[in-house]
């Protein structure tokens, strides 16, 4: 209940700061709605904007948004490059797909004639991002309920009950929250291929919450003769449950002839030196060697 007293507070303040005020006020509430769909518009450009519907408010909108329909995410860099490195045509995987912000994009990005391939094993969000793809009208995705890894078989996992979690995965995550476990079915990267008869593959994202080594491990196929780029995330509170420390994943693609590159927040790109540690929640962007001409354009 709101009480006299703030709405007094309310009115004295300026224009700008009641509009302050009234865009956190309606984020705050409209975060409690499970599954409350809007319109959210990504700034591309200075004069262009790609908008998509999605279900999940934020907490806070931060200050760089201009309204609380503008996207928030820290990976707003990371989906302003997808959008520029993909084409229709183009065949993307979404590897650790959550909610399916990737996915969406990368599906409006390419239309119709493009490929995707959603690979989510939480039940949980592969229902929001099954809803997201019906709300946005998308058909080319193809969801792949299992986990990917280095050989196949069923696997526990570990599914974080507080909302929006973004934790959860094959290792149970380092956090407080209460995990629930369930089995799920897990699969190699390269028989995926196989049974789905892919030939080419231009992009692929990857955060599975320190399983990227085991991703790797069963990718021999995409990584030495299929080449697409990667999008993946490097972090070692995810990689240290595994045992490995985050840097072992840029060395690790770094043995097949990858270069890597720092995303920066309006898509541009910034050459990447191996560090001891990668304790920042980011991605980063993995190069194939002879495909550095597809981002020389975007090297800032």
């Amino acid at each position: 209940m709101i009480s006299l007293q703030q709405v007094h507070k309310f009115v004295l303040k300026t224009p700008d700061q009641r509009l302050v005020t009234a865009r956190f006020c309606a984020t705050k509430w409209l975060a409690k709605l499970t599954f409350a769909p809007h319109k959210v518009r990504l700034r591309l450009t200075h004069a262009t904007e790609v908008r998509f519907w999605w279900s999940c408010f934020p907490d806070a909108v931060p200050p760089e948004a201009d309204s609380i329909y503008s996207y928030w995410g820290a990976d707003a860099g990371d989906l302003r490059l997808l959008w520029r490195l993909l084409r229709p045509g183009m065949t993307f995987f979404d590897i650790g797909a959550y909610h399916g912000i990737y996915t969406v994009l990368a599906a409006k990005r390419m239309g119709e004639t493009g490929s995707v391939a959603a690979f989510e094993p939480s039940r949980r969000e592969l229902r929001r991002l099954a809803f997201h793809l019906r709300l946005n009208g998308l058909s080319s995705v193809g969801l792949v309920p299992c986990a990917v890894g280095s050989e196949e078989g069923d696997v526990t996992f570990f599914t974080v009950l507080a909302r929006n979690a973004m934790r959860n995965g094959l290792r149970a995550p380092l956090c407080a929250d209460a995990v629930e476990t369930v089995v799920v079915h897990k699969k190699t990267m390269d028989n995926y291929l196989e049974q789905s008869g892919t030939t080419a593959v231009d992009l692929v994202k990857i955060d599975t919450e320190g399983a990227e080594l085991e991703v790797f491990r069963g990718a021999q196929r995409l990584l030495t003769q299929l080449r697409p780029l990667v999008i993946c995330e490097v972090l070692d509170s995810s990689t240290e449950p595994w045992g490995y420390p985050a840097r072992d994943i840029v060395s690790r693609l770094q043995g097949h002839g990858y270069g890597w590159f720092d995303i920066q927040r309006d898509g541009s790109l910034l050459p990447h030196s191996l560090r001891e540690e990668y304790p920042e929640v980011r991605n980063y962007l993995a190069v194939p060697e002879e495909k550095l001409d597809r981002v020389r354009e975007f090297i800032g």
